[in-house]
This record gives structure tokens, C-alpha cells and sequence, in this order.
């Protein structure tokens, strides 16, 4: 239905990548992790044990390392040092952005240009969501850029210890982190736990961080405390579809929730796009009901549906055939394995294990904790087993 501008609401769904949405429901596990370890780092004086989140994409990784980094400005006053990992740019972005943020603590105008990413208090600094790194675009001094990570961390440690605050560090895409930049990172950190610190570090990964853990990874990372996000559960996949209708006072009804969740599950994307649909369905009511969620249904189809293309099309012919297996697979087997795969394949295991690595290396598919496969967007498998040609 088309939207005039004079009467149009604004939709409070977000379906884009890495936007915060209007509510933020589950993760109350996480959350509290990371409260804990403010705390332990702001009055324990020890640093503690580094959070790693672990998850496919769209499951709200950027955004809980959000909701931390907001919890570590409203409760604490400290600031965040966000960096999104590219490889071979971890170790050069992470220090100029230290620098920036010693800056911003010691009440200096940084020579990075500031958008508004954080703001002296007094004798703390209050930083905005994902801080720094979301607040700040650096431009690199290449002279003062080959300062060492660990000089500049300690130097940065050093002004927020004396002007009483503490620091969060949080990392996200941490898997296009090289070998070596991981271990320069760990070494660093891990160095640097002995001084008590009140520093704390939250990473955020696809799960092809895990398989890194067998002697590719620094200790420092491979004890951290591991977290894995998958889909909400129903109880917080309801709020997090139900609560910007209802806030936006344009309720849903509870078949109209039921009808979206069927489409959407509680993959956190999938609810933003769900959600967003079904509100441009309803303009001009005063509620979404299931008719305007069956008015919406074949966009939001459409738009899951440019996912798995694309994930489709990145695959060459044999990993399509890989991919097919893998969804008819699924039918017999909730989380199979290679073996699974190759036997729909009719292959042995090891003919077809290449196939298995590139798909995860391009982010694909993914093996979750106890060794199972699965498709890195949820409702994947269902879209290769209506479109994909059968073998």
C-alpha cells in the first residue's frame, strides 16, 4: 500500500545490517557477562578474562557489543575502542585509534576527525555506542602510526587509570584477522594482564573463529569466555518483533505475531525485515493484524530470499552440489555432519572435505559446537530444497 508523507509513521524496524533495533531482546546471558566483567575490571583490580560472541550473521553480534559498550558509558563513564577487523589493518587501526581516544582522556582535540564518538566529563570520558571506533574516522600519521600496540596500549592505560575510568575494547569481524595479527594481539594483551588493568576486551566472530582454536589461536583468546548467539528463543523472538509495534502504538495482534515468526523464526534479520514489512502493510490502522502480515508475506519471501542468492551464486557448481546435499541432509539429521553430507553425495568423507572447508572459509556454512554443519543465514536449507535442481 502506498505510504503518503504527510500521514506516514516512521517504521521502527531496521532490516539493515548492524542497526541497532528498537528493542533489543534476549542476550541477557551476555549482558550480564560483560557486567560482570566491568565490574571485576573497575573495582577487583584485575583484568579480566576476554568475552568472545560467536555466531552467524544477522544473529546481533555488532549490535550486543553495542549494548555493552553502552553499559560500559552509562554505568562506568568509560569510553569504547571499536574496531572492525580486516586482514592484514587489525594492529595499525587498533593502535591510531588508542592514540585517539588517549587523546579525547587527556582533554585533547585529536588530529582524527571527530563525528561525536566520545566526550570528556569532568575527569571520565563518556563515550557514545561502539565508541570510538564508530565515532572517529582516523587518518594515519604514517610516522606516528608505526608506534608499537603495546606502547600505545600502555600509554592509554595509563591516562584512564589516572583520570579514574577504565577502557572497552570491542572487535568485531575478528575472523578476517590474519594468523599472525591474532597472535600479536594476544601477545600484547595477554602480556599486560598482570599490570590489573581495568580493561575489557568483547569479540565478535563468525564461528569459523572456533575452528582456530586448536593451536591457531593465542591463549590469551583461546581461554577467553566463549559465548554462541544463534536464533532467540520464542519467548524474546516475540518481543523483539512485537515490541517496536507496540512502543510506535500500532500493536500487533497475536495472530499476526505468530504469522510473522512462522516467516521469520527467531533469526534477528529475518524479524527486522518481518517486522518492517508487515508496519508498511498496516499504514493508516491502528493495528497489524494477520491479514496486513499476509499482505506482507510475499516482500518479506522475496527479501530473505536475496540472501540465500547471493550465497548461491558465490558457490561454484561442486559446492552447490555440496549445498544440496547438505540441505537434504538436514531432513533426516537437524545438525549433520560431513559424513551425513557425503553419504547424500555418495562420496567418501575425504573426496568431498575441500568443498566442506571452502564453504566455511567463504562463510557459507558453518560447524557449530558439537561438530554439527549448518547453513550461516538460518533458512537456507529450506530455500535450496525449493529452488536448487535436485542431483
Amino acid at each position: 500500500m502506498a505510504e503518503t508523507a504527510s500521514r506516514r509513521q516512521p517504521n521502527p524496524y531496521r532490516p539493515g545490517f548492524n542497526q541497532a533495533p528498537m528493542v533489543f531482546a534476549g542476550r541477557q546471558e551476555i549482558l550480564d557477562a560483560a557486567g560482570e566483567a566491568m565490574e571485576v575490571a573497575a573495582f577487583d583490580g584485575r583484568t579480566p578474562r576476554p568475552l568472545i560472541l560467536v555466531g552467524p550473521r544477522g544473529v546481533g553480534k555488532t549490535v550486543t557489543l553495542g549494548e555493552i559498550s553502552h553499559a560500559a558509558a552509562a554505568q562506568h563513564s568509560w569510553p569504547t575502542v571499536h574496531v572492525e577487523a580486516t586482514a592484514g589493518g587489525l594492529t595499525e587501526t587498533l593502535t591510531v585509534r588508542l592514540r585517539a581516544v588517549r587523546s579525547l582522556l587527556e582533554g585533547r582535540t585529536p588530529t582524527d576527525r571527530q563525528r561525536g564518538g566520545a566526550r570528556i566529563t569532568g575527569a571520565k570520558v563518556q563515550a557514545s555506542i561502539l565508541g570510538v571506533g564508530g565515532g572517529i574516522e582516523v587518518e594515519r600519521d604514517t610516522t606516528e602510526s608505526r608506534r608499537s600496540l603495546d606502547a600505545e596500549l600502555r600509554d592509554t592505560m595509563t591516562v584512564a587509570m589516572e583520570r579514574e575510568a577504565g577502557l572497552l575494547l570491542t572487535l568485531d569481524e575478528l575472523q578476517n584477522a590474519s594468523s599472525a595479527e591474532l597472535h600479536a594481539l594476544g601477545g600484547v594483551l595477554q602480556e599486560n594482564v598482570p599490570e590489573g588493568w581495568p580493561l575489557v576486551v568483547a569479540v565478535g566472530a563468525l564461528p569459523s573463529l572456533r575452528g582456530k582454536r586448536s593451536g591457531r589461536l593465542p591463549t590469551y583468546l583461546e581461554r577467553a569466555e566463549w559465548h554462541t548467539l544463534e536464533t532467540l528463543p520464542g519467548s524474546d523472538a516475540r518481543a523483539a518483533l512485537s515490541g517496536p509495534a507496540e512502543r510506535s502504538h500500532r500493536p500487533m495482534t497475536a495472530e499476526a505475531v505468530e504469522a510473522l515468526l512462522a516467516l521469520s523464526g527467531g533469526y534477528p534479520y529475518a524479524i527486522q525485515v518481518a517486522g518492517h514489512f508487515a508496519w508498511r502493510a498496516s499504514h493508516g490502522r491502528t493495528a497489524i493484524t494477520e491479514q496486513h502480515a499476509r499482505e506482507a508475506e510475499p516482500r518479506i519471501v522475496a527479501d530473505l530470499d536475496q540472501l540465500f542468492l547471493s550465497r548461491w551464486e558465490d558457490a561454484s557448481p561442486r559446492e552447490r552440489e555440496y549445498l544440496t546435499a547438505l540441505a537434504a541432509a538436514e531432513l533426516s539429521h537437524p545438525a549433520p555432519n560431513g559424513g551425513h553430507v557425503a553419504a547424500v553425495l555418495d562420496e567418501r568423507v575425504t573426496a568431498v572435505s575441500y568443498l566442506r572447508d571452502r564453504l566455511m572459509k567463504k562463510g557459507t556454512i558453518y560447524r557449530d559446537g558439537a561438530g554439527g554443519l549448518r547453513f550461516i543465514t538460518p533458512g537456507m536449507g529450506d530455500w535450496v530444497r525449493r529452488t536448487a535442481n535436485p542431483r
